[in-house]
């Protein structure tokens, strides 16, 4: 890095004897090193330069070692802007996500940009708090941001506005556990672990659930429900046997477990719960209503490990691996940024049951 002077020149009148336009003062300027001062450095040409900066791979490894550390010592950073102008690319991904607070969210953001700085990309995140129309805008923001490409969770499958603008996408991008009409996927397998867990509790004697959800339209919520469904079904129990809460994105953080559902000889005994905040919702519910885990209610959690893993007894649980899911969103992004013909790219990811003490038989059924 290379510092110069230059002299700031008076403004306005002039002292006695003092020529208009002579410097009064000199301050040290910080000069960028150029792609040139590199090269010189390194002993290459500055085309090796630029293939070290965009296609490392394509330099043998002692060449790139010299221009590296030229780089590191004259403290050389490439000028994306006029990189983007020479190669339409600008090395950003977008992120949207319904909500950063999001523990799961979060986590998948975390190492879907841990993978995509490894390969040379930076990330920009947004969230739109459940609400489309922020989505959509979201959606227009990134695109005047100029990113290569997107990783997308979408809030509402079947708002027509989000649909179109998801449609009408001119850049690659991946969509997270979600139905969409194009673009790769990466999905969980939601239903065979939380089978899993209804089929061990109705071995139990249960007899009557509570599934407890955040009430929107999109894959995840759909899956698990029908998986209790199907699987009660099967047991040849009838609706009556499933009670569903669904509770708006916005009154999470508030949200109330009806009384009815804990008193009441015909109360559920089995409770299946969606997400930390509802778990905690729930928890304090059957507190204050003198209820007991696992001894009065059996408690299955569903994508809500930290706060699961917490409780005491340790509460069953479904759980994904979220770093997988976020590793993955960007593999399949890369490749398709490298490879743009490919056809539709879609991994599905397993979840998995996670056995802890808070399910037990009823009371008044034999273990």
């Amino acid at each position: 890095m290379n510092i110069e002077t230059v002299g700031l020149r008076s403004l306005g009148r002039h002292p006695a004897g003092t020529a208009a336009g002579s410097a009064l003062c000199s301050v040290p300027v910080i000069r960028r090193a150029t792609i040139k001062d590199v090269a010189r450095a390194a002993g290459t040409s500055t085309v090796t330069v630029s293939r070290v900066v965009n296609s490392p791979e394509l330099v043998q490894p002692e060449t790139r070692a010299r221009v590296e550390r030229a780089m590191r010592e004259l403290g050389y950073v490439p000028n994306l802007a006029a990189r983007s102008m020479r190669t339409r690319l600008t090395r950003s991904v977008g992120f949207l996500t319904p909500e950063l607070t999001s523990l799961t969210n979060a986590a998948v953001a975390q190492a879907c940009e841990q993978a995509l700085s490894e390969a040379g990309y930076g990330m920009l995140l947004t969230s739109s708090d459940y609400r489309v129309e922020r989505e959509r805008r979201a959606l227009g923001l990134l695109r005047q941001r100029q990113v290569d490409g997107l990783v997308l969770y979408l809030s509402d499958e079947e708002d027509a506005g989000l649909v179109a603008a998801v449609s009408a996408l001119d850049v690659p991008f991946v969509v997270l556990d979600r139905e969409a009409p194009r673009g790769d996927r990466v999905l969980s397998e939601h239903r065979g672990a939380l089978q899993a867990a209804v089929r061990r509790l109705l071995a139990m004697g249960h007899r009557r659930f509570a599934l407890l959800q955040p009430d929107l339209a999109i894959r995840p919520v759909r899956e698990r429900r029908a998986a209790v469904e199907t699987t009660l079904a099967e047991a040849g129990l009838g609706a009556r046997a499933l009670v569903r809460l669904a509770v708006p994105p916005a009154a999470l953080d508030r949200a109330l477990v009806p009384a009815a559902l804990l008193t009441g000889t015909d109360r559920p005994t089995a409770f299946l719960v969606e997400g930390s905040r509802l778990l905690r919702a729930a928890l304090l519910a059957l507190r204050a209503a003198g209820l007991e885990v696992p001894k009065d209610v059996s408690l299955v959690a569903i994508d809500a490990d930290e706060a699961a893993s917490l409780t005491s007894p340790e509460t069953t649980r479904i759980a994904r691996d979220f770093g997988a899911i976020g590793r993955t969103a960007a593999a399949l992004l890369l490749r398709r940024l490298e490879r743009p013909c490919l056809p539709r790219q879609e991994v599905v990811l397993e979840s998995r049951l996670v056995l802890g003490g808070s399910c037990a038989p009823p009371r008044g059924r034999p273990t």
